[in-house]
């Protein structure tokens, strides 16, 4: 059996919340409002950088609390991993696409450790700093090679942590 046979095997079926269909409907959207929706996202000109510094600096007093052992493990991830979504969320809408390249690297890293220890935070704060700078700088768009670079980076130091374990 391959392995798609062996997950889809394993599927399991989650009943849809339809409380927002009932607000918005059913059926296809007008194709109008579809097209004026998209000339909006195009034609963005908010600055992401307040919402992103707002995003960083919790991400930030995440990282602090928990090198000062506040958080157990649980929360430590949990906090960290909210500004780290909401960043990767709205990153797209502002074309700060490294932005969220970066974070799905970094979601997926604190999905995946089974402890907080130093090398996890350094490698998250490393993240947040990294981030930081391209907030500062206006970095939007995928950062083109020196960004494929930061990204190489960022997974290979999440490759590094999770080959030591």
């Amino acid at each position: 059996m391959s392995i798609e046979m062996r997950d889809a095997a394993k599927a399991k079926v989650i009943k849809a919340d339809y409380a927002l269909q009932s607000k918005i409907g059913s059926g296809p959207l007008d194709e109008r409002i579809v097209e004026k929706c998209q000339k909006v996202l195009e034609n963005n000109d908010v600055d992401f950088s307040p919402l992103a510094k707002e995003f960083l600096e919790k991400l930030d007093s995440a990282i602090k609390e928990a090198k000062e052992g506040k958080l157990s493990m649980n929360e430590a991830v949990e906090a960290m991993t909210e500004p780290v979504m909401q960043l990767k969320a709205n990153a797209a809408t502002f074309r700060y696409e490294l932005i969220g390249n970066l974070a799905n690297v970094m979601l997926s890293f604190l999905e995946a450790i089974k402890e907080m220890d130093a090398t996890v935070l350094d490698i998250v704060d490393a993240h947040h700093k990294t981030l930081s700078a391209i907030v500062i700088k206006k970095m939007s768009g995928d950062g083109g090679a020196p960004g494929k670079q930061l990204e190489d980076e960022l997974k290979g130091a999440c490759k590094r942590y999770f080959s030591k374990k």
